[in-house]
Parts: structure tokens; sequence; C-alpha cells
């Protein structure tokens, strides 16, 4: 009889410890499967409220970087870390190696009308596709697109906007607007993507402006109109059209128009700043003292005697300037022809410059001569635009004349 409880107390007790493996191990599978089903997607969406958060610094360097070459014109590389990779977890499965980032753009209409203070009034429209550019984080948690525009970065969250940056387009009278234009090749990847900024040049600059409309297109006009409270002024109203998207800027206050322009191909960004000042003095980018070998162009006259109905020369006197190449005219009005945008006097004729010395100070004659244009009525307008650059000094002087026709072979 003793022999057989022992055997019984035996056989139970081997029974035992294989229960308690048995139960061991399915509490090991129930940690596992806790660990893998419900902590896993928590640590994975940590990770991805870090790059969040580093896309985010990335983008506040994207905005910085684009003013920086717009103001300074030197290019510059702006890095995206575009996704981020799941850390290796022993024993534990990733729902795949990370998540991706998508980088997008598309483009922003910005019109500006504005008109001359001459005899008819008249009135010209430059037009710019700038670039909004929008990042966007492929992964479980609920991130807002990130998107530049016209300066800002706003928080796109679908079913509302909004940003914590200032806007920067309105300052009393005086108005800047960012133009970003080019090609951004659209990136979706894990891996760091390099934007490549690159300047536009700081085109010429209308004068005797009497009134100026800007209208810019917005994916975001509820943004802007809290952006833009309280920036109208006497003279400059700003308004945010919601229905239409769009935020139009009028001001009567405009004495000086400065564009950015240039050649833009398709392997960069290009940033500039059209801007529109109260001042009719030159703009400058320089702290140098101005009154010091200042460059400008004076004495501008279309020569009578040597026009006809389809052919003009112009003469003007500039001074300080250090080099022939650092002349510059815009003759588009007067050819209508595009083409003929950015004519060097040094590319025309051999007499077109007369120069003894290019040491500062100085004073040349410089001449455009047999400038083809249509036929123009009698005291038809046409706006001439010149800007002179003293690179040594690095300042800029620009300026714009208004010729009409005096009669068919001359004009005042």
């Amino acid at each position: 009889m003793r022999a057989v409880i022992r055997r019984l107390w035996k056989e139970e007790r081997g029974a035992s410890v294989v229960v308690g493996a048995m139960l061991m191990l399915l509490i090991m599978v129930m940690v596992y499967g806790t660990i893998q089903a419900y902590h896993v997607p928590i640590w994975n969406k940590n990770v991805q409220y870090e790059h969040l958060n580093v896309v985010r610094d990335d983008m506040i360097t994207f905005k910085s970087d684009v003013e920086d070459v717009a103001l300074s014109r030197e290019p510059k590389s702006s890095d995206f870390r575009m996704g981020v990779r799941y850390p290796d977890r022993m024993f534990l499965a990733n729902p795949g190696p990370g998540v991706a980032g998508a980088l997008t753009s598309d483009n922003v209409a910005v019109s500006i009308e504005y008109t001359i203070d001459v005899l008819g009034n008249a009135t010209i429209t430059t037009s710019y596709d700038s670039n909004r550019i929008l990042y966007e984080v492929q992964g479980t948690i609920d991130s807002p697109k990130l998107v530049y525009e016209h300066g800002v970065i706003i928080r796109d969250y679908g079913d509302n906007s909004a940003t914590t940056d200032e806007q920067s387009l309105i300052v009393g009278d005086e108005i800047y607007i960012p133009v970003l234009t080019g090609n951004l090749t659209a990136a979706s990847s894990m891996e760091t993507e390099t934007i490549e900024i690159k300047p536009l040049s700081q085109s010429y600059s209308r004068t005797k402006i009497k009134s100026v409309t800007i209208t810019i297109d917005t994916d975001y006009p509820e943004v802007w109109e809290e952006l833009l409270a309280g920036t109208s002024t006497a003279d400059t109203t700003v308004q945010v059209d919601l229905g239409q998207s769009e935020i139009v800027i009028t001001s009567t206050a405009i004495e000086q128009i400065s564009f950015p322009a240039g050649n833009v191909t398709a392997d960069a960004l290009y940033a500039g700043l059209a801007t529109f000042s109260t001042e009719s003095e030159p703009v400058t980018y320089t702290s140098i003292d101005i009154s010091q070998d200042y460059p400008c162009i004076l004495d501008i006259d279309i020569t009578e005697g040597a026009s006809t109905q389809t052919q003009s020369t112009i003469t003007a006197t500039v001074k300080n300037v250090a080099a022939p190449f650092d002349i510059h005219a815009d003759f588009t009005m007067l050819t209508n022809d595009p083409e003929t945008y950015d004519v060097f006097p040094d590319y025309s004729s051999p007499d077109s410059i007369s120069a003894t010395s290019w040491e500062l100070p100085n004073e040349n004659t410089v001449r455009w001569t047999n400038i083809t244009h249509p036929t123009y009525a009698a005291f038809e307008p046409v706006v001439v635009s010149f800007w002179v650059i003293n690179t040594e000094n690095n300042m800029q002087f620009f300026m714009s004349c208004v010729f009409s026709r005096k009669n068919p072979v001359a004009w005042f």
C-alpha cells in the first residue's frame, strides 16, 4: 500500500511540473503577445512623433535658407530628413522598416499689376509661378502636413490649419513678396533629401508708380486672414478673399518696385524677393557709406537725330561703376521683345562705351545704338529701366525713365 501511495505521489508531482511549465509558457506567450500587439505600436508611434519634431526643424531651416538666399544672393543647400527607421527589437517584429516622408510642391500664382504715373497711366502686369512646399509623413500618427507658403510654415490638419509664424509680407506701407520658383523633384523616402536653392538676381526697379495691386493665391486663406489682420493703413489696403482663396494688397504709397529675375533651370529651386518701397532713393544692400563712390546713372536721353520710326539710340552718363558688365538696361517695353530683356551696353556696337578708366571715382558715357522697336504713336509712353552696380563696394542703383513720342522720329 505504501508503495502505491509513493508511486501516485511521484506521478502527481511530475504532472504538476508539466502544468507549471505550460502555465509559464502561456504567461510568456501572453506577455509577448501583449508587447507585440500593444507596446510595439506605441513605441513606433513615439518614434514617429520624435521624427515629426525633427522634420519640423528641417522645415524651419528651409524657410531660413530661402530667406538667406533671396537676400544674400548666395546659393545654399537645405536638407530634409524625410523618414525614420524603427529600431531593431530582439524577438519582436516591426510592421515594416519604418515610415517614409513625402516632399512635394505645387504652383501658387503671384500677380503684380502697377500703374505708372505718365500720360495715359500705363498699366503693367508681372506674374510669377511661386512654389508651395509640402511635407507629409506616411505613418500611423495623426500628424499634420507641414507647408511652406509665402514665407510662413503652416500646419495642415485637413479640417483646419494653423501657424505659429508671423507674416513678413507687410511692414507698414512697405511690401515684401517672396518668390520661390523653379523645380522641386517630388520625393518619398526614409533617407535625407537635399534641396538646392539658388538665388534670383534682383532686376530693374520701376519708379513713378501711381498705384500697385498684388494678388497672391493661397490654399490657407483663413490662416492669412488672421496673420494679416490689422495691416491695412491709409495708403495700403490688405484683404483676404476667402471665396477666391486670394490675398489682395492695394497701395498708392509705393514709389519704387524691384523684381526678382533671371534664368531658371530644372535642377533647383530659385529664391528671390519682390520689394515695394515707399522710398524713392536707390536701394542698397550694404552698410557702406553711400556718399563714397556711390554708383548712379543719369542724363539719360533718346538721342535726337539718331532715331527713326523703328530705331532709336539711348545715351546716358554712368558714375562710379567698376566694370562695363555692371551696367544693365531693360528694353522689354520699348522693343516689345522679351528676348532683349537684359541688354548689356558692351555687347552692342564698339562705340557703346566711352571709358577712359574704371577706377573709382569715375564718370563714363554709355550708348545703346540702333535699338529696334515698333512704330509708336504721338504721346504714347514707354518705360525703359536701368541699373548699375558697384561690385567693389556691393552697392546698386535702380531707375526707370518714361519716354513719350514727340513726333515719328523724336522722343521727349
